[in-house]
């Protein structure tokens, strides 16, 4: 998925992941052992997630977030992100959306 920072709630596409059921999946790794150490007492993958978070500007579905944090925490950990639709699960092509929140 492009960037969507300038979309709006009202977007055709925001609309429409957010009227279907949404089953999907974000782990820190897959059948390898991951890593619980990192920084600021965070594992790398929570770090990354929080990092990833913290710098959106916009609305973030979750294909954009693992987007953002698959490499870093790759890159710093021997683990690989996974991300995915849950099967068997109902899963209706919706999508988890990320908005920042005034603060």
């Amino acid at each position: 998925m492009a960037d969507r920072r300038a979309e709006t709630p009202e977007d055709p596409y925001i609309k429409r992941m957010r009227s279907k059921r949404a089953r999907i999946a974000l782990s820190s790794g897959g059948l390898e052992p991951v890593t619980d150490a990192g920084l600021n007492n965070h594992s790398v993958f929570a770090n990354a997630l929080i990092n990833v978070l913290k710098d959106n500007k916009g609305i973030m579905d979750s294909n954009t977030l693992f987007s953002r944090l698959r490499r870093p925490v790759a890159v710093n950990a021997a683990q690989t992100p996974e991300h995915g639709d849950i099967r068997n699960a109902n899963h209706d092509g919706g999508d988890f959306l990320f908005i920042p929140q005034k603060p």
